[in-house]
């Protein structure tokens, strides 16, 4: 089995990486639907129902890096016009075998902060919307 170092994820927008980012997740879920009865002997039963998911990350904000600005500037304003995004959750590089998920979604939480004596950073969480693919390079 071949480990990676997490590093070498990201996520992607119109097959453009993210700038600046320091962490990426991809949460996939889905809802259970109870169908118990009286004669299912005391145990619950369920079926599939929705599936659905969501990816966050967050990064380093440096205005002096046009790629960084213009990347939050972005995300600013896909989240202003409700824009449906096409996104990848991807190890950069992909080689044969490697895992990738692509997706819609919309920007439902942007935030930028800073701490004293700490760096600005920012954080993005999507929403995914219709089928989730996944694609093994």
């Amino acid at each position: 089995m071949a480990i990676f170092n997490g590093t070498e994820l990201g996520v992607y927008i119109d097959s453009t990486l993210i700038a600046a980012a320091t962490d990426c997740s991809l949460s996939l879920n889905m809802e259970t639907i109870d169908i118990t009865t009286k004669d299912s002997a005391g145990y619950r039963e369920l079926l599939g129902g929705l599936k659905s998911g969501s990816i966050s990350c967050s990064g380093l904000i440096d205005y002096a890096d046009a790629d960084s600005n213009k990347d939050l500037a972005d995300l600013w304003t896909a989240w202003e016009a409700r824009t449906q995004l096409t996104l990848k959750f991807a190890k950069a590089n992909e080689s044969t075998g490697d895992l990738s998920f692509t997706c819609g979604g919309f920007i439902t939480s942007l935030e930028q902060s800073g701490g004293t004596e700490d760096t600005a950073t920012y954080s993005c969480t999507f929403e995914l919307t219709g089928p989730i693919t996944d694609t093994v390079a």
